[in-house]
């Protein structure tokens, strides 16, 4: 009973902060598992991770509609084009060992911890050197249950295109993709933070169900179901005050516990990686 307690517990922090900052929570998730579990293999890791991020996304994603955030068209057409490398990047998961894995991982965190830190603020018009790009980029207009208008343009086909590599990615490190797909839009497609926050909990939606129904069908799904069930509870309830908390931060507020929680996680990931590789 202690142990459905503390997963459930741990579950709900998972859904709150996944979905405040529009990560899904695969990046908290997998990298915590993958200490708690060091004899598990990465892909039994990555699955149970992703089951859970994948209901997270749906609770946030469902939260997120009832607010009028999300750019439905856009996490529609990125989520079917990163489809078949998502379904690719379960296969290469259990080619992996686990320090290799850890340590990829803990990297992966770190560079896009380091790029938001050094990267400019986010803006959702173009800067007047790039008018002359404008013409082929795609113009939104969103607005949100508040009242709230985001009227932007933002750089559609980009997104298109590497999403391919952002699919493939996110499934492999089973972290979801909203660690990937957040930067993404805010820094290179130019997506308000809010819009961006809340479009990319859809599209974990889309990518992580396809994962997932790889991973089952590969059999990775049948030896955690202990820890899914109360971590899958959790997340369902936390995910509705996630979304409702975001909407209450300032944008600053919102990439500030992002960079904080991407360099702690990767810092212990790292660690835990380079000693089952050297020592």
């Amino acid at each position: 009973m202690v142990f459905f307690f503390e997963f459930l517990l741990f579950g709900l922090s998972v859904g709150i902060f996944g979905t405040m900052v529009g990560a899904g929570g695969g990046f908290i998730l997998t990298p915590v598992l993958l200490l708690l579990f060091p004899d598990r293999p990465s892909e039994i890791i990555t699955a149970t991770s992703l089951s859970v991020v994948a209901l997270n996304a749906l609770s946030g994603s469902t939260a997120y509609y009832r607010l009028g955030r999300i750019d439905i068209k856009t996490s529609l057409i990125y989520g079917l084009v990163a489809a078949p490398w998502v379904i690719l990047g379960t296969f290469v998961t259990s080619q992996m060992e686990r320090g290799s894995f850890d340590i990829l991982l803990g990297l992966g965190l770190m560079a896009l911890c380091i790029s938001l830190f050094w990267g400019p603020p986010p803006t959702s018009e173009p800067s007047s050197s790039e008018n002359t790009e404008t013409r082929s980029w795609t113009e939104r207009r969103i607005v949100d249950s508040d009242g709230r208008v985001y009227h932007y343009r933002f750089r559609f086909r980009l997104g298109i295109a590497v999403s391919t590599g952002l699919g493939f990615l996110a499934s492999f490190f089973g972290i979801g993709g909203g660690p990937l797909y957040v930067p993404l839009m805010i820094r290179a497609l130019r997506i308000p933070v809010h819009v961006a926050v809340a479009t990319s909990q859809f599209l974990i939606l889309i990518t992580d169900s396809t994962a997932v129904f790889s991973h089952f069908l590969q059999g990775n799904l049948h030896t955690m179901g202990d820890v899914i069930l109360p971590l899958a509870i959790g997340v369902i309830v936390g995910a509705q005050a996630g979304a409702v908390i975001s909407g209450k931060l300032k944008s600053t507020t919102l990439t500030r516990i992002f960079i904080v929680l991407l360099a702690l996680i990767s810092v212990r990931l790292l660690y835990q990686g380079f000693t089952a590789v050297f020592i």
